[in-house]
């Protein structure tokens, strides 16, 4: 998984005038049917945490409905980068500012990321259990809770989080990617590991969870199997992990060096 904050957000369409829940989902609101598709074919990329085609899709999204709240927010979080604040702050004051008549769940949404623009540290999981208990069925809530989760370090509660949405999702393979990372920053690797297993399992012509996988080991100081896993994914998509599988490679030789040197 490539290392950004990631909203993986799966929406349905909304009714009419892109604003009715269905099924107890969230509403999107904008104006645009055309902003709808590109935002939904967003969303789908960021489950596979295809970062820069998301972005791209966001853009477009934008171009067809600035002032798209749920565009301008995910493009918020997108660029939540400690080295680069300034992007973050730029989008989400575009969605804070949103003049569209937003659902509840989304200006409870607005509620939460007005704190984190004044100050990025804060604290919003209270935010984010409301959003859970209003529409409960709905992924996007979850998803939104473990980033809030993740952000103050409790992985414990993202866990939890993550372990609910398997009961809801049939879309189960992106919530054991997000389970790998909490339970390896909880130093629970055995469970990471078989979290990460079964997004394999789920998602197997995809190069994230090889990706994902190399992490683990990377974690583990395996370098090996690190390697490979790295080089799988780029087998799989050449645009795909292979810095991180020269930098697992060099690990490798480096370790192999140092155990000679100690004989």
């Amino acid at each position: 998984m490539k290392k950004y904050v990631i909203i993986l957000f799966v929406f349905m369409f909304a009714g009419v005038a892109f604003s009715v829940a269905q099924d107890a989902k969230m509403p999107i609101s904008t104006t645009s049917e055309k902003a709808l598709e590109l935002y939904t074919q967003a969303m789908d990329a960021l489950n596979n945490a295809e970062i820069d085609t998301a972005r791209q899709l966001l853009n477009d999204a934008l171009k067809e409905d600035p002032d798209f709240f749920r565009a301008n927010l995910s493009m918020a979080f997108v660029s939540m980068n400690p080295e680069n604040p300034e992007e973050f702050k730029k989008y989400a004051e575009k969605a804070i500012n949103t003049q569209s008549d937003l659902s509840d769940g989304e200006m409870l949404i607005k509620k939460a990321l007005s704190r984190l623009h004044e100050n990025p540290e804060a604290d919003v999981t209270d935010v984010g259990k409301e959003i859970i208990d209003l529409y409960p069925k709905d992924e996007s809530g979850y998803y939104l809770q473990g980033m809030f989760q993740n952000l103050k370090k409790d992985y414990k509660g993202s866990v939890k989080t993550y372990s609910d949405l398997l009961k809801i999702t049939e879309d189960q393979g992106p919530v054991y990617n997000q389970l790998g990372y909490a339970y390896m920053n909880m130093g629970d690797f055995e469970a990471s590991k078989k979290a990460f297993d079964r997004y394999i399992e789920l998602v197997p012509n995809h190069p994230n969870p090889f990706d994902s996988k190399g992490d683990y080991f990377m974690a583990v100081k395996d370098y090996k199997n690190a390697y490979e896993n790295y080089i799988k994914a780029h087998e799989i998509d050449a645009a795909w992990s292979y810095e991180k599988a020269l930098k697992a490679k060099e690990l490798m030789e480096n370790s192999a060096v140092s155990e000679t040197q100690d004989k």
